[in-house]
């Protein structure tokens, strides 16, 4: 049930909370959280640590997470990049890995190494595999999360349909999730910092995503694959993307857009050691930009400007007060578009007058969205109308 996610997530920002407390935050009765925290407790997720005084003079027992209760098993990964990591309950890493995007290479050549490095990251963790809940695969979309399949010819035709989440498990043993990476992002970013706010998250990667979190829940549409920041149009009469749109954002300022840009200056392209795969490319230019390097500067200077105008439209139609940056793009020049988004923000937010909004960058912008996709292998476990027969399986 979603009440338990939401419950576990708000313990975990929290450190030590008492039944009150959650049942405050949440709105839930006292006799929904009671319920709710007894299943956490029987499946040995959390536990009791003392008790706290009350203005009504019962002691209030309090609650805390048991983080070595389990651990699951994120990976985010696009054509260019893919990062590994091993998640306790608590949400803390305990084993990472850089890993090579899928590039592109065919599913079967990609599948059999991503085993592997799950593999070693069990081996670097030193966790009981018993305790091993399972993956969770942060990737592009469109996808069926239901069916654990990519519903888009890339990065080659033969990833259209092919059953990602069901060849994983076979190579693994450990049951798979797969999810935007946009949206794992923001779960990542709530089991990072803090769990019970709405907000939204803009993605950059390999393109440009977003994600919204609304009261603790990821918003997820008719089929979990809204918010396609990277295609809202910012140029009318722009150029046509492959989307069917004009003028699309990830066409103008994401890394890709401006790896090409770029290319078409020798000088640039030799100084700065270009030529490499878009993300690395981008990388440079952002680390040269950071670095007082004028014609890089301005590259990612007008990147940052147009996504900020892009991200004016997210806010205003969700009427979030905070903004998080994440993804592996961000690792170089996130403090430049940071400021830029904030700057734009503050000035053209339709509610700017009533509120706030903040943009901040995610506590581990490259890791985020492995974390997230660690953390919604939980939530599906939590989701799930049979947790307690599953639980018992695994344990």
């Amino acid at each position: 049930m979603p009440t338990l996610a939401v419950v576990l997530d708000l313990i975990r920002e929290r450190t030590t909370v008492s039944r009150v407390e959650l049942a405050e935050a949440t709105g839930l009765t006292q006799a929904t959280m009671t319920h709710a925290v007894r299943k956490l407790m029987a499946l040995g997720f959390v536990h009791e640590v003392g008790t706290a005084r009350s203005n009504r003079g019962t002691p209030r027992r309090l609650l805390e997470i048991q983080p070595e209760a389990c651990y699951m098993v994120g990976i985010q990964f696009d054509r260019y990049s893919a990062v590994g990591v091993v998640v306790d309950l608590a949400g803390r890493i305990v084993a990472q890995r850089e890993m090579p995007g899928a590039g592109e290479r065919d599913p079967g050549a990609v599948i059999p190494e991503f085993a592997e490095h799950v593999q070693a990251l069990l081996e670097d963790a030193a966790v009981p595999r018993d305790d091993v809940r399972g993956i969770g695969l942060a990737t592009y979309g469109p996808q069926d999360r239901d069916a654990g399949v990519l519903l888009t010819p890339q990065p080659s035709p033969a990833w259209q349909g092919y059953p990602l989440a069901t060849a994983l498990a076979e190579a693994t043993g450990l049951p798979v999730a797969i999810e935007n990476d946009a949206t794992a992002a923001g779960i990542g970013v709530q089991a990072l910092g803090t769990a019970s706010s709405s907000f939204a998250v803009v993605f950059m990667s390999g393109g440009i995503g977003s994600g919204v979190i609304i009261d603790g829940h990821p918003y997820r549409g008719a089929t979990s694959n809204g918010l396609e920041l990277g295609h809202i149009s910012v140029d009318a009469r722009g150029e046509r993307c492959g989307c069917g749109n004009r003028g699309c954002l990830d066409t103008i300022a994401g890394p890709m857009a401006l790896a090409d840009l770029a290319s078409r200056d020798p000088a640039l392209t030799s100084r700065l050691g270009l030529g490499h795969d878009p993300l690395t490319d981008f990388t440079r230019i952002g680390r040269a930009a950071m670095s007082g390097d004028a014609e890089a500067a301005e590259l990612i200077g007008a990147s940052a400007q147009t996504l900020a105008v892009a991200t004016v439209t997210l806010v205003n139609l969700f009427d979030v007060g905070r903004v998080v940056l994440a993804g592996n793009a961000f690792a170089e020049v996130g403090p430049v578009y940071r400021d830029a988004v904030q700057g734009v923000l503050d000035e053209s937010v339709f509610m700017r007058h009533v509120h706030s909004v903040r943009v901040e960058l995610a506590d581990n912008v490259s890791h985020a969205p492995a974390v997230g996709g660690a953390m919604v292998v939980l939530r599906n476990l939590l989701e799930s109308p049979n947790i307690e027969h599953r639980a018992a399986v695994r344990g």
